[in-house]
């Protein structure tokens, strides 16, 4: 069975809330391209940011978990929306530094659960 592909795209951020300093949360949209003959079912994403050895990015996500029970259809493309819990570092030479997130997507197969890691890098940029 052919993985599926995955993208992820930061929907509402800190410019979005006014760049505050401290908890806000974060709107993701969550792509999945079903590259199968059958349908899939995501069940599960884990997503955390990656600050890498300079600490930077516009926030920090809490490592989370976030349930779904949504089915792909064969040869095609479905979308989640969640919102995910964060911690903002307010207006400051941060606020347009990129987020690198990294996560893990469950599936529920024909033949079985299986997962995919990414790793995205999401850009900030001021409105």
């Amino acid at each position: 069975m052919p993985e599926p592909g995955i993208g992820i795209e930061q929907v509402v951020g800190p410019a979005d809330l006014g760049y505050p300093y401290g908890p806000i949360d974060v709107k993701y949209n969550l792509a999945v391209q079903n590259n199968a003959a059958v349908a899939i079912t995501l069940t599960r994403v884990d997503l955390r940011s990656d600050q890498g050895a300079t600490g930077s990015g516009a926030y920090t996500l809490r490592r989370d978990f976030y349930n779904f029970k949504q089915e792909i259809p064969p040869n095609s493309i479905g979308v989640v929306t969640f919102w995910a819990h964060a911690y903002s570092f307010g207006h400051n030479m941060r606020d347009t530094e990129p987020v690198t997130v990294r996560g893990v997507a469950y599936f529920s197969t024909p033949t079985g659960p299986t997962q995919k890691v990414f790793i995205r890098e999401l850009q900030q940029f001021s409105q």
